[in-house]
């Protein structure tokens, strides 16, 4: 039997992103915890190539599920790993089958959500919440019955967890709308110096900007708005001369949107000062930058801030999920979809050194103080004991 049976939709190990990473970081920092990890693909999902190699103490275990019917059965519950502790890291179908199983075995089942997508489908949609579920075409008029479903399951999920995280407290305020018992558990990153991990790891390293560099780090995809930030790149190059854009992160998973990001910036003349790197690990590129943007429409704690907070890089980001309680007082909020907005905050940052030493020091202390990896896997190792005695499922 295992310890721990992680649950998680459409990711690990094939997809890259904030949850597939955090599933790396989680296991690997706990090499004494033995993991059933179950991953629910999509139709497409086992003809990617894998983006992760699981450590150790981790055995796979991917099961097709239908993406237009989230909702699931029996069979599915049977194919689960025996575990000690069920987790899943999203409501919808992982959370369903994480409770289910748990109840059906008498097990603990501990819920974590990152982005809450109960209120994604209500405010924007079922494909703007999960990459993987853009084959559905549901129509707009359907998107009540959507948002009914999504929040029927995330109200079975939480009622059946006898531990509901959030990583941001706009999430946890989320959650104890719908009668979740839930707690405050932020994301980790790796504390080490940006530059010697890439050296450690034999990579080589990244070129040297000639001007200031503006980074974008993230899956090319609509629901990080790649589109504002390359409209604000334009208004950025206007302002200071010699300026460079750097685009980070895979194109394969919304290949059309990739596609239309492309066609943009050649409609805009941005020429050779902005670069697509494609999937890529993004440390190299932290310490070669003066900025991080991002314009996303929808974020839950994104790692990706946190690891440029921890390197030192300022970050401009949007008004969405916990970035402004991220960034208060270390990084700069926009409103959504505002590439003149995007644009101001980042000309500010470039063209004043006291304000981006002060909050470069202020997220990389916030980074130190409140985010390192270690911490937030002792904090888990924690919950799974709780989780896993008799009283606390009492």
């Amino acid at each position: 039997m295992h310890d721990v049976c992680l649950i998680v939709e459409g990711a690990y190990p094939r997809v890259t992103g904030g949850v597939a990473e955090w599933v790396q970081q989680l296991t690997s920092n706990l090499p004494a915890v033995s993991f059933a990890v179950v991953s629910l693909t999509g139709e497409d999902g086992d003809r990617l190539a894998p983006a992760y190699r699981p450590p150790a103490n981790v055995e796979l275990l991917e099961l097709p599920f239908a993406p237009d019917r989230p909702d699931v059965t029996r069979e599915g519950e049977a194919l689960v790993r025996e575990a000690a502790v069920y987790h899943a890291a999203a409501t919808g179908a992982a959370g369903v089958l994480g409770a289910r199983s748990a109840a059906a075995r008498g097990r603990g089942f501990l819920l974590t959500e990152h982005a809450v997508t109960w209120d994604e489908v209500r405010r924007s949609g079922i494909s703007a919440c999960n990459p993987h579920l853009h084959h559905v075409g549901v129509p707009a008029g359907d998107r009540r019955s959507w948002a009914d479903l999504h929040r029927r399951l995330a109200v079975e999920a939480y009622a059946g967890a006898h531990a509901v995280t959030g990583v941001s407290p706009s999430t946890v305020r989320l959650q104890r709308s719908l009668g979740a018992r839930s707690l405050l558990l932020q994301n980790g990153v790796a504390l080490t110096a940006a530059g010697a991990r890439a050296e450690a790891a034999g990579r080589t390293p990244v070129p040297p900007a000639a001007g200031p560099r503006v980074g974008f780090v993230g899956r090319v995809a609509p629901v990080k708005d790649v589109v504002t930030f390359l409209r604000a790149c334009r208004l950025v190059a206007d302002e200071v001369p010699g300026a460079e854009f750097v685009v980070v992160g895979p194109l394969h998973h919304e290949p059309l949107y990739a596609e239309r990001c492309s066609e943009e910036a050649r409609r805009l003349g941005l020429g050779e000062s902005v670069s697509f790197v494609g999937e890529a690990d993004p440390h190299p590129w932290y310490p070669t930058l003066a900025a991080l943007v991002l314009t996303s429409v929808s974020e839950a704690q994104p790692l990706v801030a946190l690891e440029a907070m921890a390197a030192g890089v300022p970050v401009v980001a949007t008004a969405v999920g916990g970035c402004p309680e991220l960034l208060a007082g270390a990084g700069l909020i926009t409103p959504t979809r505002d590439p003149r907005a995007t644009a101001r905050a980042v000309v500010r940052l470039l063209s004043d050194p006291e304000l981006h030493a002060t909050l470069a020091a202020a997220g990389r202390a916030r980074a130190h103080a409140a985010h390192g990896i270690e911490r937030m896997a002792a904090s888990y190792e924690a919950l799974y004991r709780a989780v896993a005695e008799p009283t606390t499922r009492a």
